[in-house]
């Protein structure tokens, strides 16, 4: 009962927490279905034998999913903050590119290192090309980068450490009142 327990805190982990620090979207959409996936596989064959499911169970575990998926949304930004650092860079250029819904514009920076990446949240560049812009960014290329100062995403770190301590705090509830009730 503890490993499987054991093994749905490590499946969230893995992709709402990590997979949210590389990708945002990724990390939401499919922290959110292997939440949902370890609930029907694990939680109620592996560890509860297809028994009935307490409410009080059910209810922490939907609770500790959206408190993830929240978490991994702002797991990104929060990971740039913490990891990575603050420099200024520029705009380099805007690029229209062909999607599945259609054409977007996508903006490109400079970072203070020399790379070129593109800003995660899409859309049209906010200042002309050259313009230097204050951004967080990461060394080593991982997600990012972000403009303006690592102070100016403390909401997003806030919300993600929110996101995941009430998360796993609400795991580790289901799994204390499912051990005290089906381990007696």
């Amino acid at each position: 009962m503890v490993i499987g327990w054991l093994l749905v805190v490590l499946l969230a982990a893995l992709t709402t927490s990590l997979l949210g620090a590389l990708d945002a979207g990724l990390g939401g959409v499919l922290g959110a279905l292997t939440l949902l996936l370890s609930y029907h596989l694990i939680v109620r064959r592996l560890i509860l034998h297809r028994n009935a499911v307490p409410r009080r169970v059910k209810v922490c575990y939907a609770l500790a999913s959206i408190a993830l998926t929240v978490g991994a949304v702002y797991a990104s930004p929060a990971g740039l903050v913490v990891f990575g650092k603050q420099g200024v860079g520029s705009i380099d250029y805007q690029d229209r590119q062909q999607g599945s819904h259609g054409t977007y514009v996508q903006c490109y920076v400079q970072d203070p290192d020399g790379n070129v990446d593109q800003l995660p949240s899409g859309g049209a560049c906010p200042h002309p090309e050259g313009t230097p812009v204050t951004m967080v960014y990461s060394a080593d290329g991982i997600g990012g980068p972000l403009l303006g100062t690592k102070s100016s995403y403390t909401e997003a770190v806030a919300l993600c450490a929110a996101g995941e301590l009430t998360g796993y705090s609400l795991m580790v509830a289901a799994a204390v009142l499912t051990v005290r009730r089906f381990a007696a």
